[in-house]
């Protein structure tokens, strides 16, 4: 039996993290105005900037804010994403989507979620939930999916995502220094933030500080390239969601974005050596079975060991872990009704792979651990096209093409060091709320860029470029930039 506190922590069983408001209107005149400004804005604005404005109101509108119209439970995030279908739907925008193996496993994963959830609950009221919120996911991922169809237009979204992050940074440094919460106004927020271990721990409009911190920690992979190799422009706007990045993640006092903020620079850290990726993989992969044999303890005990702000709860984050594994054979096939059962305190289920598990059984879990693997191979597909069109543009003289291409890889390479830092959070949170619509951003990213490099017709041309007239003998330059590598192997005896 799970206590009424339970279902607080279990909120991503139920419709959008809110249990409190589910099924009842809860309207504040700030909020209704917010969500008919973004819905006008929506419908008018173009493709490219769709997705900004479900962000935009994803960081400033809590979940609880929610309206029900015949029957069905609409938070505005979800009332948002049913605009922006009708709005691609109506353009014809969905049918530039060219089908592939991300788009596959993510409604592979949201029918595992709708049809094992509820059979292991064995509740209607469970189905319609589920019903509710992966059509939230999946319509948020499509509009992702179809707004964003080259990298150029990447740009442009992270250059939106910096300006909006140091919008909303100057709330969370109010809320630490008053130590109350503005957003508790629209319900579902609490007004005196928490504390812990006399730390502030201010979460904004999220449901939770770690919740808060990840969701404007996970751009800073996207805007390191912008600050490595773009215009001036691009660096004005990288270092501001910089500074409003780290802003959130210092008012948040949490080890979780901190943890992601570290891990996004270590990937990038192995920039110049992208060409040996694959090896990098394998040899983290063998080291971690090693480790895990010389070990006393498992290799996921290590989560336990990390506390980088005070009061981390890695020991909790580990046992979770370890008591999903050895109760494999409790939800592979339908998930599991409660995790309360399996230890103290384990009905707080924070990670992501896990609420996956006992929400769809194993196909859910194999079906989000698949987007990882499609997501890291097309992204090492799209280095590898792009580092021969870099080559032969350097032996044809076409410095234009040469640093474009050279741009390009640098957010290709951010695009997966994005998805590396959403896998390290994973362990260590589960997303609910608002915050799902981050994880969709970058999954629907991903399948984009594998879109792009699958499709001939959709790979950028360089041919003009490549036949321009020599330049000058000063370029290509006598001595390497610090982000190039040598030619990929397969190059070096070949011409162009």
């Amino acid at each position: 039996m799970i206590a009424p506190t339970d279902i607080l922590h279990l909120a991503p069983y139920v419709l959008a993290g809110a249990s409190d408001f589910a099924g009842s209107n809860n309207i504040h005149p700030v909020g209704a105005a917010a969500v008919a400004i973004a819905s006008i804005v929506m419908l008018l604005v173009k493709r490219p900037y769709a997705p900004i404005v479900l962000l935009a109101l994803a960081s400033v509108i809590p979940s609880s804010q929610r309206i029900v119209i015949a029957g069905a439970d609409f938070n505005f995030v979800r009332f948002l994403v049913l605009i922006g279908l009708i709005r691609h739907m109506a353009r014809g925008e969905l049918s530039w989507i060219r089908w592939n193996a991300i788009d596959t496993c993510m409604v592979l994963g949201a029918i595992a979620r709708t049809v094992c959830g509820p059979i292991s609950r064995g509740a209607v009221a469970d189905l319609v939930g589920a019903i509710g919120s992966n059509f939230e996911l999946v319509g948020a991922y499509f509009i992702l999916r179809c707004s964003i169809r080259n990298l150029d237009e990447v740009r442009q979204l992270a250059r939106s995502a910096a300006f909006l992050c140091i919008l909303v940074a100057p709330f969370f440094l109010l809320e630490r220094q008053t130590g109350r919460n503005l957003f508790s106004v629209f319900g579902g927020i609490p007004e005196i933030t928490n504390v812990r271990e006399g730390k502030i721990r201010c979460r904004g409009a999220f449901s939770h500080a770690i919740l808060a911190g990840c969701f404007f920690v996970a751009w800073i992979p996207i805007w390191i390239p912008l600050l490595l190799g773009g215009p001036a422009r691009d660096r004005r706007m990288a270092i501001i969601g910089f500074i409003g990045a780290l802003l959130v993640v210092f008012a948040c006092a949490s080890s979780t974005p901190v943890v992601s903020l570290l891990l996004a620079f270590a990937v990038w850290t192995a920039f110049p050596a992208r060409a040996h990726l694959r090896s990098m993989y394998l040899a983290a992969i063998a080291g971690g079975v090693v480790l895990h044999f010389l070990m006393t303890k498992p290799i996921w005990h290590l989560i336990a060991r990390i506390d980088l702000v005070g009061g981390s709860t890695g020991i909790h984050r580990y046992r979770l872990i370890d008591a999903a594994i050895r109760r494999f054979g409790e939800w592979w096939m339908l998930g599991t009704p409660s995790t309360a059962h399996w230890g103290w305190g384990l009905y707080d289920v924070t990670n992501q792979f896990v609420i996956e598990a006992i929400r769809g059984g194993v196909w859910a879990l194999l079906a989000i651990c698949a987007v990882f693997i499609f997501s890291y191979a097309s992204v090492g597909a799209e280095l590898r096209r792009l580092a021969v069109e870099r080559f032969r543009a350097m032996r044809g003289g076409a410095r234009r093409a040469y640093d474009q291409l050279t741009r390009d890889e640098l957010l290709v390479y951010g695009i997966g060091a994005a998805m590396c830092a959403q896998m390290a959070v994973f362990l260590a949170v589960s997303y609910f709320g608002q915050t799902v619509v981050i994880w969709q951003f970058f999954m629907a990213l991903s399948a984009s860029l594998r879109q792009w490099t699958r499709d001939p017709a959709m790979v950028r041309s360089f041919e003009r470029e490549r036949t321009a007239p020599t330049p000058p003998t000063s370029w290509p330059p006598r001595r390497r930039s610090r982000l190039d590598v040598e030619p990929l192997p397969v190059l070096r005896g070949g011409g162009s």
